[in-house]
């Protein structure tokens, strides 16, 4: 039996376990912004789609070299999905959250 490891969400990259440090200085390269990391989960998602699409064709068609391809193929797409909505509704909750503040 042939395994595959289980890879990551290259394109997000790793997040930081600390906050970066401020130098004091405004003309620094601005940092990535998180309507560019958002768009990059996003298009890491649509790949995901698509290995997975490719690899139930494959198998539906029975060229498939195995089945725990396809399975971990879906169980990737699913998990990223996932990840997409928890970040979705967690911004949808500050928003209303920030609404409600009185002025």
């Amino acid at each position: 039996m042939y395994i595959r490891p289980v890879g990551t969400i290259k394109t997000l990259g790793t997040l930081p376990l600390t906050p970066p440090r401020s130098t004091g200085t405004s003309a620094a390269a601005p940092a990535e912004s998180f309507q560019d990391t958002l768009r990059r989960a996003v298009s890491s998602l649509e790949e995901m789609d698509r290995e997975l699409l490719k690899s139930n064709i494959e198998l539906v068609a029975g060229t498939a070299k195995d089945m725990h391809s396809a399975v971990l193929a879906a169980e990737k797409a699913s998990l990223a999905l996932d990840l997409i909505i928890a970040i979705r509704n967690k911004a949808i909750e500050a928003y209303q959250e920030i609404m409600r503040m009185p002025i």
